[in-house]
């Protein structure tokens, strides 16, 4: 992927585990009216995008040609990734 594109940033629902990210990618776009909606899986905290509590995005710029936020991971809790708060340190 290079500098300037955007991959497809995937949830999925679980029953009886709630919402999971399956994918998400290093940028990635946002359509304004998903903040607006006020889903339960998606916060806005001090200029980031809080997904499913496993993935954080900085709001990095906007794109009038297609009216979305332009987004940069910026952590990343799913099990096994970088950030994963549950991951074991190596002795």
């Amino acid at each position: 992927m290079s500098d300037t594109e955007y991959g497809h940033l995937q949830v999925t629902r679980h029953l009886g585990i709630g919402l999971k990210v399956d994918t998400a990618p290093q940028r990635t776009k946002c359509a304004i009216d998903a903040l607006t909606g006020q889903p339960t899986y998606l916060r806005v905290d001090n200029g980031h995008i809080v997904i499913a509590d496993q993935v954080v995005y900085q709001i990095t710029g906007y794109d009038p040609a297609d009216y979305t936020l332009t987004l940069e991971l910026v952590k990343d809790y799913r099990p096994g990734q970088k950030d994963d708060p549950n991951a074991e340190t190596p002795s």
